[in-house]
């Protein structure tokens, strides 16, 4: 066992020699003695050691060379089976959730080179391209409508991400989204009584919009990108600049009745299959996570955009609504979706890859850059507005 010896042949008057030996590890340091003495004795030699503790402060500590040993092998255990991708296997925990995302040795979060798995790459992600309006099973596809999302990483970092929606393709899908990324105060979804926006009724309550509380939820790594509104008390709150809500808030429900019947009978133009797509459930939004959690997160998992080829949100009956307009909007998913993630505990159970990113993501605004009088064509290469489209009108 690995040990510390301090103030090794120490002498004292009228006293035996003696050494003081340490666990690693335990905080109570035991003393041996070269001859048997009697209870009072090893009192008084304690006691002894505890002035020489103080009053030696140039005492020299000894630690003996298996103690770095011992440290060395803990961390080769959890280096080999991370490398191996084993730990869950062999129940080392650490390994399996990694020093990676305690900090120990994990890149700087804010670098963009620093990617999920807390690795510092070479360069930072670079972008696909633009996705084809003619890629579509039928005619090509069409842009009606058009927003800019503000996006803040932590409080260095900002971007943008340009979308155009297929209004002619999904009206109604396309009705709930410029409904939900509104830039004034006034838009959202509303699903309750407008009287309840009014004071006096004894509650009170907003429409839930993307507009300034907004959050990337979570990425799953190079595939796709979550957005939503985790609270809409906390929303509510930040928007009025109130510590609470308080308890006569009343997050809006999600939609039902005709609306949602519409967007459920509206099939997806195309399938997930390049970057920069801009998905939702197939109900519509409010239906992204658990149907049986509360209200208040009904909108924590409002939309996503692919980030790659994402067969597997064909299968859970998604449907595209809309697409990325320009390269630096792809450039800029391409970043989100390369983000350190918080993981915790999650992420060592195979096939559950999927965490909220180490670095907070906030929507800080939307703005509605143009809507069509007519459905033209929108070039999303060069993402140049055509003449019908209409610049929003403050």
């Amino acid at each position: 066992m690995s040990k510390i010896e301090a103030f090794s042949s120490v002498t004292l008057p009228g006293r035996t020699p003696y050494s003081v030996r340490c666990h690693p590890h335990h905080t109570v340091c035991m003393t041996s003695n070269k001859q048997d003495n009697d209870s009072n004795s090893n009192n008084n030699e304690r006691r002894d050691f505890l002035k020489v503790a103080i009053l030696s402060s140039a005492a020299l500590f000894q630690v003996s060379s298996d103690a770095n040993a011992v440290e060395r092998a803990v961390g080769a255990a959890e280096l080999s089976c991370r490398e191996a991708g084993n730990c869950l296997e062999k129940g080392d925990l650490d390994g399996a959730v990694g020093w990676k995302w305690g900090g120990k040795d994990r890149c700087d979060p804010t670098d963009a080179r620093c990617g999920p798995d807390g690795f510092l790459r070479d360069a930072a992600p670079s972008g696909d391209p633009v996705p084809d309006l003619a890629a579509g099973d039928g005619e090509p596809l069409k842009i009606t409508n058009i927003v800019e999302i503000n996006i803040a990483i932590g409080r260095t970092e900002s971007g943008v991400l340009r979308i155009g929606l297929y209004g002619e393709s999904s009206p109604s899908s396309v009705t709930q989204m410029m409904d939900f990324l509104g830039d004034q105060e006034s838009n959202g979804i509303l699903t309750s009584s407008k009287l309840m926006l009014d004071e006096g009724y004894g509650v009170i309550t907003a429409p839930v919009s993307l507009n300034k509380s907004g959050v990337l939820n979570f990425l799953s790594p190079f595939s796709r990108v979550d957005f939503g509104v985790q609270s809409q008390a906390y929303a509510f709150a930040k928007a009025k600049k109130l510590s609470t809500a308080g308890p006569s808030f009343v997050p809006q429900a999600r939609p039902s009745g005709p609306t949602t019947d519409s967007i459920t009978e509206e099939k997806s133009v195309r399938a997930h299959n390049v970057a920069g797509l801009v998905s939702i459930p197939k109900r519509g939004l409010g239906y992204g996570g658990n149907d049986l959690g509360k209200e208040d997160e009904a909108f924590a998992s409002a939309f996503e955009i692919t980030a790659a080829s994402v067969p597997a949100m064909d299968k859970e009956g998604r449907k595209c609504i809309g697409q990325l307009m320009d390269k630096s909007s792809m450039e800029f998913l391409a970043r989100l979706a390369s983000l350190p993630l918080n993981k915790g505990f999650k992420g060592i159970i195979p096939g559950q890859n999927t965490a909220p990113s180490l670095v907070k993501v906030t929507v800080t605004s939307t703005a509605i850059v143009a809507i069509a009088s007519t459905a033209t064509d929108v070039s999303a290469s060069t993402a140049t507005l055509d003449s019908t489209f209409s610049p929003k009108v403050q």
